[in-house]
């Protein structure tokens, strides 16, 4: 398996956790992200950021990742699957670290590249607290057996999560919606759906970090780019709705990451629940 084969976002963003400091996103970070991280900044990123509440294309990763970790602390769950994990160092940490069966979900080039980098790069006293808690799924979750897959994954847990974090911007808005339906049914009234969706509203700032947003997926994706936005807070709170989910609200940004309260950003970190 090549890493040139890996995902650009994938790349990328394992960079960011690495220049984050979260743990052991060490053993994911890779020199193709580290080009991708200082290109996007070399080729103006710094202009788009001179105006204090837009965040760069780090802030704005790092605010997702943290609201997606006081999500995860607050659910105390007992099984996580992420969708479209990508290099994520979360499921590693989770498993090995706080004793969670952590199921990582994507597609098979880059489970089999997840597997390898995790065989090579992480220590051995490391891999064996993770353990059998933690696996790698090869799912395609816009598939026809991805519920039924998902209602198996998650069965004898109390409190699962799913998690979807940089994934269903990427879809169009009625594969969003199914695989949100998807998700309802396989948690049952247990647990919760965390995931990070965009919406158009907020004024200049948000705008111009929308804007900046899009730039960095362009160019990290090497113009594949993302899909449309939910017009408002409330088409996010029908979405859910319409999925099955009794409830959804942001996660609150004061309590995730308060050194970033002031910036506004495009997408907000959502939790679902039933």
């Amino acid at each position: 398996m090549s890493l040139a084969e890996i995902a650009p976002t994938a790349h990328y963003t394992a960079y960011v956790w690495h220049r984050l400091g979260f743990p052991h996103a060490e053993h994911f970070a890779t020199p193709t992200g580290r080009r991708l991280f200082w290109s996007f900044r070399f080729a103006g990123e710094w202009l788009a950021v001179a105006h204090p509440t837009v965040p760069s294309m780090l802030q704005y990763l790092e605010l997702r990742h943290r609201s997606i970790e006081l999500a995860l602390e607050e659910a105390r769950p007992d099984r996580v699957v992420e969708l479209g994990a990508g290099l994520s160092r979360r499921g590693l940490t989770w498993a090995a670290d706080r004793g969670v069966d952590y199921v990582e979900v994507d597609l098979p080039h880059m489970v089999s590249a997840k597997r390898e980098l995790i065989r090579a790069r992480v220590p051995q006293a490391v891999r064996e607290r993770a353990g059998s808690r933690l696996r790698h799924e090869a799912v395609d979750v816009l598939g026809p057996d991805f519920e039924r897959w998902l209602v198996d994954t998650l069965e004898g847990a109390e409190r699962p999560v799913v998690i979807a974090e940089g994934v269903l911007g990427y879809f169009e808005l009625g594969d969003r919606e199914r695989v949100a339906a998807a998700v309802a049914r396989a948690l049952a009234g247990r647990g919760a759906f965390v995931c990070d969706l965009r919406s158009r509203e907020g004024g200049q700032a948000v705008a111009a970090a929308a804007k900046l947003l899009r730039a960095g997926i362009w160019l990290v994706t090497r113009g594949r780019g993302a899909r449309e936005d939910f017009p408002s807070t409330q088409a996010v709170e029908r979405y859910f709705e319409q999925a099955g989910f009794g409830r959804a609200e942001p996660v609150p940004v004061e309590r995730a990451a308060p050194h970033l309260l002031r910036l506004r950003s495009p997408a907000r970190v959502w939790r679902a629940t039933r």
